[in-house]
């Protein structure tokens, strides 16, 4: 009788296990290396770098804390789908009561009993209940991927900026190391005409006045730079290693985008829109599973009981029947009623990104045509303030133009440069900016021209 016993519940153990699904595992939530450079590199001020654009966007994807908390963040959430899978799992029992009883028939006697039991409980079938809300978890888990992909594109993006204003800083630097050097020379020649009788002492003190102004430029020109390396290395996730160059330059290509095919691309692949879109699809799959709330469940049963002690005996059960676990009514209603008004919340929130998106889109690629526009003009101001910084300093050194003269040249021609690579970092960023808001890398459209 306990072979038996033991072999029934062996067999609906068996069973239930093949109703349970595939169990999931931790091996599913561990981060997966993004490139074999830089996986498992850590960067120290001991040994020099150089980096590319492309490294630092690697190291980031690597390194960045954010990805990494929505990574595991991801993985919690699939845990979820396996959690609800787990109602067709069978809910086990054991336990082992013992008693010490005198009765009135036997006034002598007493009766102690010890009786261990084992009960097992499975769902076979809800009408659909399971089923709703698993496929609720596993849109909530797609939605959260995408989530994750999001936070990748709004990094890659940050990654760019970072990258170019460091690169804008570095060449700031060097323009006011060249104004330094020139305003050095200006110095020397104004000193030189003082002595020849040709120039007043105030040109030498002008001279000398602007070449400390150009190196009060210089020291915070240096700062700024410094301040943008930590800006890069802080989101590559080494905030205290600064001891790499960066050797990728920015882009002067300019791109032929048509707006239209953007939108569309846009609305198929940015993984905000598309988070959205599974969020709307969880909220539909929650409310199926309130409706369906109001169905009963089929369950299986069975249970197994050894009784030891001075009336002993063995017991086993095997069953299955309809049931409503905690059923209210009332509560039932008002759960679906909320699941209807999220249903929709979420439609209305989709519909709304989606106004969002178009609006970021045209805004974006507005600033990107604009700014590729100014390179050209920035170019041809250049090309004008240096020619005249050039005359200009001719004619000084002849003595027929003043220091003051000489000063607004100077300034022009450093205006000028600064503006000239300003608006190629301006465009750069635009360029990023417009490639966040459609999801998708530049490497898919065709380049139009380069700016020489």
């Amino acid at each position: 009788m306990k072979y038996n016993n033991a072999v029934s519940i062996a067999v609906l153990t068996s069973m239930l296990f093949l109703f349970s699904g595939t169990a999931f595992s931790i091996e599913d939530v561990k981060l997966e290396n993004q490139s074999t450079y830089v996986a498992g590199t850590v960067f120290t001020n001991d040994t020099h770098s150089e980096f590319t654009l492309d490294d630092c966007i690697k190291i980031a994807l690597n390194n960045n804390l954010t990805i990494q908390s929505s990574k595991l963040e991801e993985g919690v959430y699939k845990t979820k789908i396996g959690q609800t899978w787990a109602k067709y799992f069978p809910e086990l029992g054991a336990g082992i009561d013992w008693s010490r009883a005198k009765t009135i028939n036997f006034i002598d006697a007493y009766n102690s009993s010890y009786m261990p039991q084992v009960s097992a409980d499975m769902l076979l079938f809800d009408f659909g209940k399971t089923k709703a809300d698993a496929d609720a978890a596993k849109r909530t888990y797609e939605s959260k991927k995408f989530d994750t992909s999001e936070n990748v594109n709004v990094l890659i993006c940050n990654v760019k900026k970072a990258y170019y204003n460091l690169l804008f800083a570095q060449v700031q630097c060097d323009v006011y190391d060249d104004t330094v050097v020139d305003f050095e020379l200006q110095l020397k020649q104004a000193y030189a005409l003082y002595k020849a009788g040709k120039k007043a002492k105030v040109d030498v003190a002008i001279a000398d006045y602007n070449l400390c102004k150009a190196k009060w430029n210089q020291v915070r020109a240096k700062k700024t730079c410094k301040i943008a390396k930590l800006e890069l290395s802080r989101i590559m996730g080494f905030p205290e290693y600064d001891n790499y160059a960066l050797t990728t330059q920015m882009d002067k290509s300019l791109y032929n985008v048509e707006l239209e095919e953007a939108i569309e691309n846009a609305y198929k692949v940015r993984p905000e829109f598309q988070s959205a879109k599974k969020h709307h699809e969880a909220a539909k799959m929650t409310l199926r599973a309130k409706r369906r709330a109001f169905t009963p469940d089929v369950k299986i049963n069975g249970g197994f009981g050894n009784v030891t002690g001075t009336y002993g005996y063995t017991s086993y059960q095997f069953g299955a029947g309809l049931s409503y676990n905690n059923f209210n009514i009332m509560k039932s209603k008002k759960l679906m009623d909320e699941a209807k008004l999220n249903y929709e919340k979420s439609g209305v929130d989709l519909e709304n990104l989606k106004q969002d998106l178009y609006l970021n889109i045209n805004r974006a690629y507005s600033n990107m045509q604009s700014d590729g526009e100014n390179i050209s003009i920035a170019e041809n101001a250049l090309e004008q303030a240096k020619e005249q910084y050039r005359q200009t300093k001719g004619r000084y050194k002849a003595g027929i133009a003043d220091v003051i003269e000489l000063k607004d040249g100077e300034n022009a021609y450093l205006n000028a440069r600064l503006d000239y690579y300003n608006s190629i970092l301006n465009y750069n960023v635009s360029v990023a900016e417009f490639e966040k808001e459609i999801g998708a890398p530049f490497r898919d459209f065709i380049k139009k021209d380069t700016v020489q």
